[in-house]
């Protein structure tokens, strides 16, 4: 099987990070590098790792940022850290399936046309139950998990963005480390994941695994907490505040995808899917 790093991102952890390591070290398959980067917790995180390293089955490698660079640059930064061939990104309060690492380099071991490797998920609270709610669907013929493999295989991400731009969360994602030169910088004003899915998607084939390989936390400490509870005023104002900043920085949905476009056109790699760019051009002209 082709070598595989972990790029694990921590910030303020402690409470899930010793779980997740867990799931890593009992893989079917074990990783060959975890590559760690701390984004300057004032929590007990480096601690957790740190003791996790003493006797982990695998390299544990260890970077922590004097100042705090917020998840998308602190995940810019363990990905360009990773030496091996095939880099699974890795949140720090998920548990991950046994199978998970084993699942996915089967799909990248048989295709190699394959460049990313999607798959289901199953949401857990913060006691590790069931997170309930509506089943998700995609694109504009509202596919479930399980009909997405087809659909990738046919359209590549293209059912993700119709009608909506829709990502995949990172945790559930891994691809080819030759992909890193076309990834890193990442676009500063969206999330990480959103642009890994959508710089690669052109330029190479990606598969979908419908099993839920991982358990997604849910919790209202993570990114995604506006998922929990209710929305007060004050969530409203930080969310709008939060985006007026990011136009003034030049962080817009248009430059995002102009950003895109000129990454891959300088690439000089061969578009498998040039309709992605094309629909791509779409969403500048009508953002």
């Amino acid at each position: 099987m082709a070598s595989t790093s972990v790029a694990l991102c921590t910030y303020n952890g402690e409470r899930f990070l010793s779980q997740q390591l867990a799931s890593l070290a009992a893989q079917t398959v074990l990783p060959d590098e975890l590559v760690v980067c701390d984004d300057a917790s004032t929590d007990a995180s480096m601690r957790v790792v740190e003791d996790f390293a003493k006797n982990a089955p695998f390299s544990v490698r260890i970077f922590r940022n004097p100042n705090n660079l917020g998840y998308v640059k602190n995940f810019e930064q363990a990905i360009g850290l990773c030496s091996k061939e095939i880099i699974f990104l890795c949140d720090q309060d998920d548990d991950w399936e046994k199978k998970k690492i084993e699942s996915v380099l089967k799909i990248f071991d048989s295709e190699e046309s394959v460049g990313m490797v999607l798959h289901g998920f199953q949401k857990i609270d913060s006691r590790g139950a069931p997170y309930i709610e509506l089943e998700e669907k995609f694109g504009v013929k509202q596919l479930s998990a399980n009909q997405l493999d087809e659909a990738f295989r046919s359209s590549s991400i293209e059912v993700f963005l119709v009608p909506h731009s829709r990502a995949w969360c990172g945790c559930m994602t891994a691809f080819r480390h030759k992909f890193n030169k076309l990834i890193i910088p990442i676009f500063p004003g969206k999330g990480h994941d959103d642009w890994i899915l959508k710089v690669i998607a052109p330029v190479s084939e990606i598969r979908f695994l419908p099993e839920p390989l991982i358990r997604y936390r849910i919790h209202e400490g993570n990114n995604n907490s506006h998922e929990v509870g209710k929305k007060t005023l004050m969530h409203f104002l930080r969310r709008l505040l939060k985006r007026i900043n990011a136009l003034w920085k030049g962080h817009s949905k248009r430059n995002f995808y102009r950003l895109l476009i000129q990454r891959i056109n300088q690439s000089g790699m061969k578009l498998l899917h040039p309709e992605l760019l094309d629909l791509y051009k779409k969403y500048i002209k009508f953002i």
